[in-house]
């Protein structure tokens, strides 16, 4: 009940505050149900009527603070692709005796049948749960969910994590008529405040206010008296009050953000609010400090027990050290040596974490461990060899950007190893088993990285290292009966060699890998196969293919007609967007180089060839080459993709774009064979 008095309380200084007016729960509007499409986005699949949430502070029963994060969001369903935003997922984290706890929660299905409005409860009891170490999921979905539903969700959170205070998506995957967001904090905290997207905010109201917070002491037995009625205290009840931080920020008519491909993490460029603890002073106590500057991050960091102290204990990796570098007598070699020895010790078992809960010793005895685990333990062991090497802590591709700007610990959510061996740094990751010495996993290039030192920190350009070169060579003759048989050569280098381990890594076997190949390509049938040099991962990997190709050459009357690149040409540009709001991003330089041998079948003759072409931008940074020629019975096809520059800005996406259409529209054009009369 008290927290319901707190929640009205809040919704009408915010109403007075300047917030949207938020629809009282199941209150749907017939209109809304009869509804057909959106007038501003009509290709929408869905709608959010409204997403309105508040993150607040209250007071435990043993007076420690928690806050408490509401959410009450209604979206309408207009086509069967929405029907995912009917499945929910709440994560709720946990950590030692620190919980968060979801309550209040009930949600209902709306459908207009014969004109009447015909509820469906969400059935709590079909609320199922998902266990981690670190936190608990909570799954539902949402029952009678059809084309024209509403559903609406509301419920609470209460949290003991007060530096990971929650803060707000305004935007979506499909469109929203508004997405409303309040705060109030009391003075005792103060949090540093950011927000992302290029959205403008059409209400963004901060105003200084008050909140008073309900204090209960249970009785006690005093000292040294008798648990009898004369020696206890009796329960006493008092108020404090606090000033508050309040804000009210939201947008109206919220466009949904639709991802494209070649993006770093679409979550970088939603429209958002977060909040990062600075500090904590509770009345009568010293004044907290946290991630003031990275001065005092990299200190917190060297201190922490489950990070920096787990570098100082390195007796239990001693000998094993010894025993790698017995024979090397380089730091390189011995960088490399120990490097690789923990890329084949350890099993990465999927997770990202920034520190090491269960310190090194257990994850090296159970040769098995998270991200921190593992090169945590490869710091530690390139220190006990004398190396110049330090832990660095970054935040993943799909965990999203962590700015430079604003010192921080809770944006980062992974580890890498750096070693210094003569004036060059080599970033380290063994969590892959297929990244050569210095080359870091694609999901690991994102920004920059955080070093920890016994300085002051420094930073690490995680940029990639290499390129991904791919080239492939194919030499098939041309079947009257409409088949190409031949053979195919293909070669993966530096990130595409990564991708190409990883990708026959995840089948049981060869056979299992090219059957699929063979499944996801029209037409392709795979006689016979070979893999060289799958297992040294600092040499290119080759795979070589007896293959027939059959659905590519159209047969019409005396003619023989087809595209040359076959199933490598570029169907559609994968540039849909009018314009770009976010960055293209490649990840790293691309090479791609195919070739094309085709035997003419006797009796045939060339009619007609496409014109060899050179396409650019006008810097470069993206060139096509693509050159057919004849000679003999001969047609060779040679077709060179080269992307030298990772970041395209979106004001370089129109330019990018055109270029797409003129790739599409070049590949598209046809080989035309004549039969001899």
């Amino acid at each position: 009940m008290r927290n319901i008095l707190i929640l009205f309380f809040l919704l009408l200084c915010s109403t007075l505050f300047g917030q949207i007016p938020v629809p009282k729960y199941g209150d749907v509007e017939i209109n809304d149900l009869k509804m057909t499409h959106y007038e501003k986005d009509t290709t929408a699949d869905a709608l959010i009527l409204f997403d309105n949430g508040a993150s607040y502070f209250d007071l435990k029963m043993d007076r420690e603070f928690q806050f408490i994060y509401d959410r009450h969001i209604r979206i309408k369903i207009f086509k069967k692709s929405a029907f995912h935003y009917a499945d929910f997922t709440i994560r709720l984290y946990k950590s030692g005796q620190s919980r968060e706890v979801l309550s209040g929660i009930k949600g209902v299905t709306f459908n207009l049948v014969n004109g009447k409005v015909v509820k469906s409860k969400l059935d709590l009891d079909k609320i199922y749960e998902t266990e981690s170490k670190l936190y608990t999921e909570k799954k539902f979905a949402f029952p009678e969910v059809k084309e024209g539903s509403v559903i609406e969700l509301s419920y609470s959170i209460t949290s003991d994590f007060l530096y990971d205070f929650r803060g707000w998506n305004f935007q979506y995957g499909c469109p929203a008529l508004f997405s409303q967001f309040s705060a109030s904090i009391p003075e005792y905290f103060v949090y540093r405040r950011s927000t992302r997207g290029y959205l403008n905010f059409d209400i963004a109201n901060e105003k200084q206010g008050k909140r008073t917070f309900d204090i209960h002491y249970e009785s006690e037995i005093n000292p040294g008296m008798t648990s009898g009625g004369a020696g206890r205290k009796p329960a006493e009840n008092y108020t404090i009050t606090a000033n508050t931080n309040e804000t009210v920020m939201a947008v109206k008519d919220v466009p949904a953000l639709i991802p494209e491909p070649n993006v770093d993490c679409i979550e970088n460029y939603l429209q958002s609010i977060d909040y990062e603890l600075l500090s904590i002073q509770l009345p009568n106590q010293m004044r907290k400090d946290y991630t003031q500057s990275w001065e005092t991050v990299n200190q917190q960091m060297l201190g922490d027990e489950d990070f920096g102290s787990l570098l100082r204990s390195g007796r239990f990796i001693a000998d094993t050290v010894a025993s790698i570098c017995h024979n090397l007598t380089t730091p390189l070699a011995k960088a490399v040596g120990i490097y690789t020895y923990v890329q084949h010790w350890m099993k990465w078992n999927g997770e990202y974490r920034l520190w090491a809960r269960d310190g090194l010793k257990k994850p090296y005895s159970n040769r098995a461990g998270s991200s921190a685990e593992i090169n945590l333990l490869l710091t530690l062991m390139l220190q006990s060899a004398g190396l110049q090497a330090n832990a660095v802590m970054f935040s993943t591709r799909d965990n999203g950007i962590a700015l430079a700007a604003y010192p921080t610990i809770s944006k980062y959510n992974s580890v890498l190893a750096s070693v210094d061996i003569e004036d060059k740094t080599y970033l380290l990751d063994a969590v892959s088993k297929y990244c050569p010495f210095g080359l870091i996993p694609s999901n690991d290039l994102n920004g920059k990285g955080r070093v920890v030192n016994n300085l002051t920190g420094d930073w690490a350009d995680l940029a990639a290292s290499s390129k991904y070169i791919e080239s492939k060579n194919f030499t098939l003759d041309i079947n009257t009966d409409g088949t190409l048989k031949g053979s195919a050569v293909e070669y993966y280098d530096g990130y595409a060699g990564v991708a190409f381990r990883n990708d026959l890594s995840t089948e049981k076997s060869l056979d299992d890998y090219f059957r699929k190949m063979q499944e996801n390509i029209k037409g392709l049938v795979i006689n016979q196969f070979s893999v060289l040099d799958r297992n040294d991962i600092n040499k290119r990997v080759q795979d070589s293919l007896n293959i027939e190709i059959a659905d590519h050459l159209d047969m019409v009357g005396d003619k023989i007609i087809f595209t040359p690149l076959l199933f490598e040409k570029v169907e559609k540009n994968p540039y849909t967007l009018e314009e770009r709001k976010y960055p293209v991003n490649y990840t790293y330089p691309i090479s791609r180089t195919y070739v094309f041998v085709y035997k003419l079948p006797e009796g045939y003759t060339i009619e007609s060839l496409p014109k060899p072409v050179i396409l650019k931008l006008p810097d470069n940074s993206v060139s096509i080459t693509y050159s057919i020629q004849s000679s003999g019975n001969q047609i060779i096809v040679v077709y060179i993709q080269k992307i030298n520059k990772v970041l395209f800005l979106p004001d370089e996406y129109k330019n990018l774009k055109t270029l797409y259409d003129q790739i599409v529209m070049k590949q598209a054009e046809q080989i035309i064979l004549k039969k001899n009369s």
